[in-house]
């Protein structure tokens, strides 16, 4: 029994130890300087100020309680006052120097307000910081969950419809099957969108790596010319850029859809990339409607379509072209005139594997703005590199 109160008294010696040792050498510290002002009473004044600044910075790095901050203040009035007051009265050193004492206090209460409303406002940015966190891992949670229970259902349905639409020997009954599989699919897409869209900010939505522009744009081309669609690559800048090949794929489809979906049959799309300003330029040209003069700043927001009309679908796909650019920390824009074709253009700052070229996307695109008045203007994607 005694040997296991022993053991426990030194463990708690050595706890008390390891977390108030630095106070403990600041009073060691604090007894010398009052010896100094009582045995070197000509320079009192000299470890009076010493104790006094160590006071401050020591309050400044360990940062205590109220309680214990005032109980250090009191008792360092009265030491230094004591000390300082019995040089006084002994005559070597003059009264007014008792004036340094509520100076020295004052100038230590005002370190601890502002120390303290420091400390006041990182305990706030912690806080909101922990509650973003949580937010975000909601959302997650919310969208895995809604992904299963939304797609799940989705899926279901579709596939009994087109087995009925396979089925049936009723005339009426297929057309009625196949209008619930094209609304069935378009509500699966949009679905898809959604969820995408809501997953857009989050860290890990982009994976950047140095890309060879020409090898993503010719296989975007390839794949629509594969449908039969008039898609043809133009001039192509040789240029490896850092972006992620499969966003930046699919960023090309919603362009190239939406182009190819406005333009006449047998008028052909062209896409190009070119280098401008420290950037590179990709552009989806075509002849189709164009966009409104008083509709240009919505085609990017959701549900907004090129051509005013939104009596049909969910015109998701120049949104997901905007949450790409801006999870690559980039801009985009939109400028065509109405009757006149698009030029839908992506920018991305240029980097190849050699040597990187610095420069801002944003304000090369904003030099540009003066042209739109010209036709065939281009609706740009930005992206830094």
């Amino acid at each position: 029994m005694a040997w296991a109160t022993e053991s426990t008294l030194a463990e708690r010696i050595g706890f008390l130890w390891r977390r108030y040792r630095v106070e403990v050498c600041w009073w060691i510290f604090v007894l010398l300087n009052v010896a100094g002002i009582l045995i070197f009473r000509e320079w009192a004044t000299v470890p009076f100020h010493f104790i006094w600044i160590s006071l401050t910075l020591l309050y400044g790095w360990r940062v205590w309680a109220m309680r214990p901050t005032s109980a250090a203040l009191a008792a360092i009035i009265i030491v230094t006052g004591v000390s300082l007051g019995a040089d006084v009265v002994t005559g070597y050193q003059a009264a007014d120097e008792l004036t340094e004492i509520p100076l020295m206090s004052a100038v230590f209460a005002a370190t601890v307000l502002f120390v303290r409303r420091a400390v006041a406002a990182r305990e706030e940015i912690s806080r909101v910081y922990e509650h973003n966190v949580v937010l975000l891992q909601t959302a997650r949670h919310l969208v895995r969950h809604a992904s299963h229970v939304v797609r799940t259902p989705l899926t279901i349905a579709l596939g009994h419809a087109e087995i009925l639409q396979r089925t049936t020997d009723d005339v009426v009954a297929a057309r009625d099957a196949g209008v619930v599989i094209d609304e069935l699919t378009r509500l699966k897409e949009t679905t898809d969108r959604l969820l995408e869209l809501a997953t857009s900010h989050q860290p890990d939505f982009v994976q950047p790596v140095l890309t060879p522009l020409r090898e993503v744009v010719a296989d975007a081309c390839d794949r629509w010319s594969a449908k039969g669609a008039p898609v043809r690559l133009g001039k192509v800048d040789d240029a490896a850029v850092m972006l992620d090949p499969d966003r930046l794929l699919e960023a090309l489809d919603e362009l190239i859809g939406n182009a190819v979906t406005q333009t006449a049959p047998g008028t052909s799309v062209e896409v190009s990339t070119r280098h401008e300003d420290d950037c590179e330029v990709i552009e989806v040209a075509d002849r189709g409607p164009g966009i409104r003069e008083d509709g240009e700043k919505p085609i990017f927001e959701r549900f907004a379509p090129a051509d005013g009309n939104r009596k049909r679908g969910a015109r998701l796909g120049l949104a997901i072209v905007r949450a790409i650019a801006e999870a690559h920390k980039g801009d985009r824009r939109g400028a065509r005139r109405l009757g006149r074709g698009a030029r839908p253009a992506r920018r991305r700052s240029r980097r190849r594997a050699a040597a990187a070229a610095g420069g801002s996307c944003a304000r090369a695109w904003r030099c540009r703005d003066h042209a739109r008045k010209r036709p065939h203007q281009p609706q740009a994607f930005l992206t830094r590199a």
